[in-house]
């Protein structure tokens, strides 16, 4: 009897080898129902395929910027939930004191003890904390953010929906009278945001979520900063619409990449020629 090494097995297994396998699974998945499609998802195959299977291949890891927008968003949105979802350190920093409290074995054991205590729960630090309060503060008395706040019956609410045989799960900010998207950006200022709608695919987003709704309702964002500058922003209906458009478009594309199985191509994927080259002219702006 000849003995493998489990371990020794899957090291000589070659990335291109896991990524194939990866790949092969996930297409399974996809077509069965088992593996739902968000937009997150879908505006990476936007990108391009091989960005897709990268972005699902990737461990996901809750980064500081990603803990500060949860964490505004659960200050606004659903205040009454932000002491189930997070806590601080500050008391027990304050109670070790010293110049390094964090670095002591009592604030070690303090915190292995919290996590084991409630899982669910997210530690950040006073100063996030404070700075998340000053953003939420100014959301909630923004004149423009208010109102559009009050139009809303429901807050992060789920939605499970099938398009075109694929299934999809979205998560809505703010539905009632409108759509409200919260977002968390380098700049709100209303010219420098509203570039990053489009650069950032947020038509897209606006999209995916009123083919999610099933009606084309008003779609609002608010742009909140770290200097707590806020900005809200009615996406037309033609951009809303516009956004329709380029999902289902997407979904075709994507519907046939399932087919093809090319999930390892790059830009080349939506070239203009066969071999996957773009064609670059003179440009009106050299003259």
């Amino acid at each position: 009897m000849i003995l493998i090494n489990e371990n020794s097995a899957l090291e000589n297994i070659s990335e291109a080898e896991i990524r194939a396998n990866f790949i092969k699974n996930l297409i399974y998945d996809i077509k069965s129902g088992s593996s739902k499609l968000s937009y997150s998802a879908l505006s990476k195959f936007k990108r391009s395929p091989n960005a897709f299977i990268n972005y699902k291949m990737k461990a996901f890891e809750t980064t500081d910027s990603m803990l500060l927008g949860k964490l505004v968003h659960a200050m606004v949105l659903e205040p009454n939930t932000v002491k189930d979802q997070f806590f601080t350190d500050s008391d027990k920093v304050e109670e070790i004191g010293g110049a390094s409290p964090r670095a002591t074995k009592a604030y070690k054991e303090w915190k292995a003890l919290q996590i084991e205590l409630y899982p669910d729960r997210s530690l950040v630090s006073n100063d996030m904390y404070k700075l998340a309060e000053r953003m939420a503060n100014a959301v909630l008395s923004n004149r423009a953010a208010k109102h559009v706040l009050g139009l809303i019956q429901q807050t992060e609410h789920k939605i499970e929906w099938d398009f075109d045989g694929l299934k999809f799960i979205s998560f809505l900010d703010g539905l009632g009278e409108v759509v409200i998207d919260l977002k968390i950006c380098a700049d709100a200022e209303p010219r420098k945001f509203q570039r990053d709608i489009i650069y950032q695919n947020y038509h897209l987003q606006a999209g995916v979520y009123t083919t999610a709704v099933g009606e084309v309702l008003p779609y609002y964002i608010i742009a909140v900063d770290r200097e707590c500058e806020v900005s809200v922003h009615h996406l037309m209906e033609d951009l809303v619409l516009k956004g329709v458009s380029i999902f289902e478009n997407l979904i075709k594309e994507f519907k046939s990449c399932l087919e093809s199985g090319n999930f390892n191509e790059s830009f080349e994927y939506r070239a203009c020629t066969e071999e996957g080259v773009y064609k670059m002219d003179v440009s009106p702006y050299l003259n």
